[in-house]
């Protein structure tokens, strides 16, 4: 399931009154763990605020004008292992507002009337400014027409307070406000996403500090990596090429597609998930002379996501990057040929790359889908929700997959039926992964495991069942990230999660590629 990544902001929009030059901090917690640690600084009319979360520092620079309306923008995304620069993105409000990417054709503007603000995810130093623009009294509320850094799209935001109770609401997600006395902001909770935050002095962040800025961990002897990136149209996609040093002459590649949510190129999330899955299988494959790309999905980590509103994303936007990163390794000579290796949800989107023309030799399938998305959806929400909960969930799944109004969604389930992905999840729940597989017209290769608890064994034997001519393979007490685990136990199996120096087991690497060396093109 996608979660949507944007959902808790930083809201920006004019102050009813100058600020004194003053500074502190935020931690957000997910389910009680820190994922991401802000400080900031006003002076004058800029406030400046720095945030680390999941391997990034975002530096953010605003500049209000007399009259507190937001003028520019500027964010740097940085590298926390390296400092490497991943991207930079200049923002100016007007009437409009247009905003750039730096060293990318990405960019383009879009009508903000007022009032206005500007957002991006999980700067809390802004929410605390907008805030302060609600009206005296028991109850007031404001609606501001907002411009998303993260993808470009405007959507309308609601400061509210009722009751003593002050909320922000975007895109049907609220956020609970705990102002002080003296009116900066003290606490935050999303309740539908199970975050929290507390305002910390500045000096005890990891964002008030320089980056201690280390080499990443190399790859092993043998193995070199490199950046590889290329275009969607206005999408720029960045990966990492792995090769192996030595080869005498062109090899062999793979591109390898990352599964659902905001699922970065070596396999791991903010959500909850550090596994290194991809990089590891990434680094394995070059010892064995099979070169590989893994890359940042549009929107996470490294990769621009500019193209417009969030809510019109479909499924097939996100195919659609694929073939085009396929396409560009089949013209690099440096390759013999192209398969695609695609992980939970990348396997369906490997599926349909194919299927549209991607110039692939074949498609590997790890722990993909063999029935709808729906179907193992449900299966997965059978296995924590009681009966009654489950029936209320199927009831907004119908209503949430049709094409009337949104259904009114409870909060522990907002993060499930979130209207910013409504149109992913529509598209994504038309497509038979079984039928796909019986289009293909190259060789397939499923590989399932047999602990794992999101998709199981049953989605294996739909796609041997659809594709005959399938090489399916059942690695038995494999989970999801195929690490051993012995037992379906979710306490065992979400441990494996946030482990990545657990060894892949040792039946996959072979068995990719065996497949990779003997399919041709």
């Amino acid at each position: 399931m996608r979660v949507a990544g944007g959902l808790v902001a930083a809201l920006l929009t004019l102050l009813p009154t100058e600020l004194p030059a003053q500074s502190g901090g935020y931690r957000t917690l997910l389910n009680g763990h820190e994922i991401a640690a802000e400080a900031f600084q006003w002076t004058g009319h800029t406030l400046a605020a720095t945030v680390d979360a999941s391997g990034y520092r975002l530096v953010t620079r605003l500049v209000y004008d007399d009259a507190y309306q937001p003028l520019t923008y500027e964010l740097t995304v940085l590298s926390l292992a390296t400092g490497e620069r991943q991207r930079a993105v200049s923002v100016t409000v007007g009437d409009s507002v247009h905003w750039t990417v730096a060293g990318q054709s990405a960019g383009g503007g879009r009508a903000l009337p007022v009032p206005r603000a500007v957002m991006q995810n999980l700067v809390w130093s802004h929410l605390a400014a907008i805030a302060r623009r609600l009206p005296p009294g028991p109850d007031a509320s404001l609606v501001l027409h907002t411009f998303l850094v993260d993808n470009g799209g405007v959507l309308d935001l609601t400061l509210a307070r009722r009751e003593g109770r002050v909320t922000a609401s975007l895109a049907g997600t609220e956020v609970v406000l705990v102002p002080g006395a003296d009116g900066d902001l003290v606490s935050a909770a999303v309740p539908s996403q199970g975050l929290t935050v507390e305002r910390v002095p500045a000096e005890s962040v990891s964002a008030s500090r320089p980056l201690a800025v280390h080499a990443p961990a190399p790859p092993p002897a043998g193995v070199v990596e490199e950046p590889f990136a290329w275009n969607d149209g206005p999408q720029h996609l960045v990966g990492t090429l792995s090769r192996p040093a030595r080869a005498a002459g062109r090899v062999p590649v793979v591109l390898i597609i990352a599964g659902s949510g905001p699922t970065d190129r070596d396999g791991n999330s903010r959500l909850g998930l550090t596994s290194d899955v991809y990089r590891k299988l990434a680094w394995a494959l070059a010892a064995r002379g099979i070169a590989s790309v893994r890359y940042d999905k549009r929107g996470i980590g490294a990769s621009s996501f500019m193209g417009g509103d969030a809510t019109a994303v479909a499924f097939d936007d996100f195919t659609d990057d694929a073939a085009a990163g396929a396409r560009a390794l089949a013209a690099d000579p440096r390759f013999t040929k192209v398969v695609l290796v695609g992980h939970s949800e990348g396997a369906l989107l490997a599926e349909r790359a194919a299927n549209a023309g991607a110039p692939v030799a074949g498609v590997v399938m790890l722990a993909g889908m063999g029935r709808r998305f729906t179907t193992v959806l449900h299966e997965q929400m059978a296995r924590s929700l009681d009966a009654a909960r489950l029936a209320a969930y199927d009831s907004l799944m119908a209503l949430f997959l049709g094409t009337g109004p949104m259904p009114d969604v409870p909060p522990d389930l907002r993060a499930l039926f979130h209207p910013s992905v409504r149109r992913f999840v529509r598209t994504e729940s038309a497509i038979d992964p079984a039928d796909e597989a019986r289009r293909l017209a190259v060789p397939l290769l499923v590989v399932q495991g047999t602990t794992d608890i999101q998709v199981s064994v049953a989605d294996a034997v739909a796609l041997r069942a659809a594709q005959p001519r399938a090489d399916v393979h059942l690695l038995a007490d494999a989970n999801h990230l195929f690490v051993h685990v012995a037992t379906t136990d979710r306490a065992a199996q979400l441990a494996t999660y946030n482990d990545p120096s657990l060894p892949l087991v040792p039946e996959l690497v072979p068995l990719v590629a065996a497949f990779v060396e003997r399919v041709g093109r």
